[in-house]
């Protein structure tokens, strides 16, 4: 291939394509370019880019934009994808409005492992939740030098640097490389790339799978409801993000005040219990999938009350009674219109000083002078 960029405008591009390769074991591609034009110009870029199977493109592997020169220079390439996978070496040439010569010539597949670039072993693809650090460990055939320079290089464009590197055996070394604060965006394919004074080697494509912890769709359902605890189904079929689902937790506090716990579940009716009478509580569900980070947020709230607790018969004598919420009854009320129960908590203070609280019914008729309350009152038509 070989493009005069003279009376181009900057920005055209031709591509070279070799035929798909389909390699058994590690091997060598050589070729040569040319950039050429007059001293301190710059004609154009060349890039060369790897397509394992029938992916995009992605990002060049190699490149060069001068200056121009009057000599042809060598490249080796150490791919490291093999049968059943095939690959295409794309070669580009893309002016840059200068005048001058871009080439690629003499591509040359040689059955032998590249004299000056190292290749790579097989990458696995890696799997992580949203949030975390996916690490890469690229396993390097080649003795480690001061002039290789490594990174990972993302299909759809991220890269990340080398993290540390660290002997294998005295023939291989192994690079590690993270991609940080995951996201559904980042998933895709990433290899490993090592550049040489003479060369590069490009690894195989390994696939990033970013999986979303999940969250319940719906609150939990109340089913039960007493003075100390609180039956609940958990709701939680329906979920955004991903499964499987091998952990539920219910997380409730109190709507007004600072109480909060955490409890493990294992089926999907669940007691919360040891709670406090007549207390509103918001109740909600998070589910795990596996892997660190694996637990969503908390899905949406149910809010409930606990009932008041009843007066221990027999037991009247024991306690004083102090009402708690007040309301002053206007004279204006009919009582022989209908019969009125007030239902109210009171607190009763036991003689060793503790405090609960409980209900109480009366008939208002009766009672009028001894409780005023402000809660739960309800008439029936006589």
């Amino acid at each position: 291939m070989m493009v005069n960029t003279s009376g181009r405008f900057a920005g055209q591009k031709t591509l070279l394509l070799t035929p798909q390769l389909k390699e058994n074991d590690t091997h060598c591609i050589i070729f040569h370019y040319y950039i050429g034009g007059r001293d301190n110009t710059h004609p154009g870029h060349l890039n060369v880019y790897i397509k394992e199977n029938n992916s995009p493109m992605g990002m060049p592997v190699w490149n060069v934009s001068g200056p121009a020169s009057r000599s042809w220079g060598q490249v080796e390439l150490a791919i490291s994808t093999y049968w059943p996978n095939f690959y295409q070496i794309v070669f580009e040439a893309i002016t840059s409005g200068q005048r001058g010569l871009l080439a690629i010539k003499d591509v040359v597949v040689q059955g032998h492992q590249c004299m000056n670039t190292p290749h790579f072993l097989t990458i696995k693809g890696v799997e992580v939740n949203a949030g975390q650090t996916a690490s890469f460990h690229c396993t390097v055939n080649g003795r480690k030098k001061d002039n290789f320079r490594l990174w990972l290089q993302g299909i759809g464009g991220r890269e990340a640097p080398m993290k540390a590197t660290k002997p294998w055996n005295n023939r291989r070394f192994i690079g590690t490389f993270d991609v940080e604060n995951t996201t559904k965006g980042d998933s895709g394919r990433y290899r490993c790339i090592v550049h040489s004074d003479k060369g590069v080697g490009v690894s195989n494509y390994g696939e990033l799978t970013i999986k979303q912890p999940p969250v319940p769709i719906a609150p939990p359902q109340l089913t039960a409801v007493g003075a100390t605890y609180l039956w609940i189904q958990l709701n939680a079929n329906s979920i955004n993000g991903d499964g499987p689902i091998i952990d539920r937790q219910v997380e409730y506090r109190t709507v007004s005040g600072t109480m909060y716990d955490l409890q493990p579940v294992d089926k999907t009716m669940h007691k919360i219990g040891h709670l406090d009478p007549d207390t509103e509580y918001e109740i909600s569900v998070l589910l795990t999938r596996p892997l660190e980070g694996g637990t969503g947020a908390p899905g949406p709230p149910l809010r409930a009350r606990t009932k008041c607790a009843e007066m221990p018969t027999g037991e009247q004598r024991s306690y004083k009674a102090k009402v708690v919420q007040l309301l002053t009854i206007q004279g204006s009320v009919q009582f022989s219109m209908c019969t009125c129960l007030v239902m109210c908590c009171v607190s009763l203070t036991q003689i060793s000083g503790e405090h609960t609280h409980y209900r109480c019914s009366h008939d208002i008729s009766t009672t009028f002078n001894l409780f005023k309350c402000e809660i739960n009152i309800s008439c029936l038509n006589s």
